[in-house]
């Protein structure tokens, strides 16, 4: 169908593997016939996912010269902290040995540390996140491209509550532009699997909005359409 030699999956529990059921990075595995990287890490932040996949397409392109790469963005809000305990559990060692993990994780094993928990306001710099976001999207985007390396972007997670147009000072900077006008990221702001299920996967999580078995079958379509279309 295409030339992709290999498929490169990253993200949050949206695309995260199972134990339970299928999800969609095994249906286009089964499309395209070629070895499928899914390093999603469930309660991913965007800069796990930023920083591994530059790692994991680095590591790939030694040994497949044209993979695709996907991208499905976690939540702008969340926040990345270094690990100093030895929890058992707390930090993914699968597929990174760095002791980051996400702040509300911490939060919720009662490890953060008193400096850590000043951080939990997360109003007082959405407008850092946010511009923090959109430069990761747009650096990462940047890297592929100068590999030559075909890639599809889109939110996993729900942002719709940060819309750019309602930062006009970040929404008119080069790099949040050239996101916006790019045909590989679907709209940011607009797109997102929890509402994208909630039309086309009854079976959905209705807490979550994760999606179902049927679920991520039906997204592992609506995804091959968009590479169709794109490549």
């Amino acid at each position: 169908m295409t030339p992709f030699d290999a498929i490169i999956v990253n993200g949050d529990s949206y695309s995260a593997c199972s134990n339970e059921h299928r999800v969609y990075s095994d249906y286009l595995k089964d499309v395209f016939n070629v070895p499928v990287f899914n390093i999603s890490v469930i309660g991913s932040s965007n800069d796990r996912i930023t920083r591994s996949t530059i790692e994991q397409v680095i590591k790939t392109t030694k040994q497949f010269k044209n993979p695709l790469v996907i991208v499905g963005w976690s939540f702008v809000r969340r926040i990345e902290v270094w690990y100093y305990g030895d929890k058992h559990g707390l930090v993914d060692r699968q597929h990174d040995n760095l002791s980051f993990v996400t702040l509300n994780r911490l939060l919720n094993a009662g490890e953060a540390t008193p400096e850590q928990k000043c951080l939990i306001d997360e109003e007082l710099f959405v407008h850092k996140q946010l511009m923090d976001f959109y430069t990761q999207v747009y650096l990462l985007s940047q890297f592929l491209e100068n590999k030559n390396i075909s890639y599809l972007f889109f939110s996993a997670a729900r942002n719709c509550d940060l819309p750019i147009n309602s930062f006009p000072e970040i929404e008119q900077l080069h790099q949040v532009q050239a996101v916006l006008k790019n045909p590989n990221i679907l709209n940011l702001y607009v797109f997102n699997i929890h509402d994208w299920a909630i039309e086309h996967d009854p079976d959905h999580s209705k807490l979550t909005g994760h999606l179902s078995e049927s679920g991520h079958k039906k997204f592992s379509t609506f995804l091959l359409e968009k590479i169709k279309n794109d490549f």
